[in-house]
């Protein structure tokens, strides 16, 4: 019966994944209007753009199991503002690179988190929505996982080339280190269990996004937000510390 319902909700997730390509197509032609960058830069911002969009419609289209929906609808809604952030990646780094430019424009930290801010806040709406619908499922929330996990690179990496790149590349620790541990599974397998509940881990994970969208408002100080950010990698660093240990001890029979 689940797999009927997930066979069901098909069109719905094939529906909202055109919706979404086509709010993002608008969300580009107004970038390609405003930015002042060179036409290999825009084409790279489109094509980053559309396949973190790419891939999250994907996901939804190809589920098995357990079926699309609204709590997925708003992680959907949600990707679009992701892949936004990652299309301004591009013209924000082009002038570093070109080593025209020290940092990124004050207008461009301001557009990554004007974008960004949204797509962090709405974090905590699928969820609410799942509970409040009875819609929960374990791919759904891992959808979510997911989609908080490419935000979260992508905001170190912006945060990264405001603070000052080559020697601020630790801040993308912040982003990587989920993909590092999804890297580790491959090399540990037994560390492929269920972790128990932390409320550590929820509320450490909780204020990386805000943290890096503070770092990246001009008007906070750089040495403020480098602290700040210091701070949230130490945090951070602790977690995915605790887990590894008890996913270790586990491993071991010690617990």
């Amino acid at each position: 019966m689940p797999l009927a319902r997930s066979t069901g909700s098909r069109p719905s997730a094939r529906r909202d994944g055109l919706l979404a390509f086509v709010a993002l197509g608008g969300a580009l032609a107004v970038l390609l209007l405003l930015a002042d960058v060179a036409l290999p830069v825009l084409m790279a911002s489109g094509l980053l753009g559309l396949a973190v969009l790419g891939a999250v419609v994907r996901s939804t289209v190809r589920r098995r199991g357990e079926p699309y929906g609204p709590a997925d609808r708003v992680t959907v809604g949600r990707s679009v503002l992701v892949a936004l952030v990652a299309a301004l990646l591009p013209v924000g780094l082009a002038p570093l690179l070109a080593q025209d430019a020290a940092r990124p424009v004050d207008a461009w930290c301001w557009a990554v988190f004007a974008v960004g801010l949204p797509a962090w806040l709405l974090d905590g709406i699928d969820g609410w929505v799942a509970r409040r619908t009875g819609s929960a499922t374990r791919a759904g929330a891992r959808f979510d996982q997911e989609v908080d996990a490419v935000l979260l690179l992508l905001l170190s990496v912006a945060v990264a080339s405001r603070i000052g790149l080559p020697e601020a590349w630790w801040v993308v620790v912040i982003g990587a280190l989920r993909y590092l541990f999804l890297l580790g599974l491959r090399v540990r397998p037994p560390w492929r269990r269920e972790l128990p509940p932390s409320s550590y881990r929820r509320v450490v994970a909780g204020i990386q996004g805000g943290v890096l969208l503070g770092a990246l408002v001009p008007l906070i100080p750089v040495a403020l937000a480098v602290t700040a950010t210091v701070v949230a990698l130490a945090l951070l660093l602790v977690s995915f510390g605790r887990d590894v240990r008890w996913l270790e001890r586990n491993a071991r029979g010690l617990s």
